[in-house]
């Protein structure tokens, strides 16, 4: 599943359940005093759940998008300062994300190769010379 599905039914999931607790709320015949309590109960309740997915689509976007992103701009900087040495970035799932991991991967490998071809070639032509 990618990432865009996982927001979309993240982003469902909180619209269904606002949905549900709007009919609960509304469905009451209420006098008007218990009504104003409802009514604030249910703006807390909002408010509190609003806060907690606002939380865990943080730490999820974090974890799966800021992370990886991160490792690559940090490994790249380390690339072009010539140091190929480092381990591959490690992969996991099958969504964009790591298909840009996979791609950058590719590249370093082939910047190893690029840079063992040119010391073989430089070596041939020192001992031509």
């Amino acid at each position: 599943m990618n990432l865009t599905t996982r927001i979309n039914l993240i982003l469902g999931a909180i619209f269904l359940l606002g949905l549900v607790l709007v009919i609960v709320v509304v469905s009451y015949s209420l006098p008007a005093e218990l009504a104003s309590k409802t009514l604030v109960s249910f703006i807390v309740s909002m408010a509190a759940i609003f806060l907690i997915l606002f939380l865990v689509i943080n730490i999820v976007i974090r974890r799966l998008v800021l992370k990886p992103v991160s490792q690559v701009v940090r490994m790249a900087d380390e690339i072009s300062d010539g140091n190929l040495r480092n381990p591959e970035i490690k992969v996991t799932g099958n969504d964009e994300i790591a298909e840009m991991l996979h791609a950058f991967n590719r590249m370093r490998r082939s910047m190893i190769k690029l840079a063992q071809m040119m010391q073989r070639l430089k070596a041939q032509g020192n001992t031509k010379t």
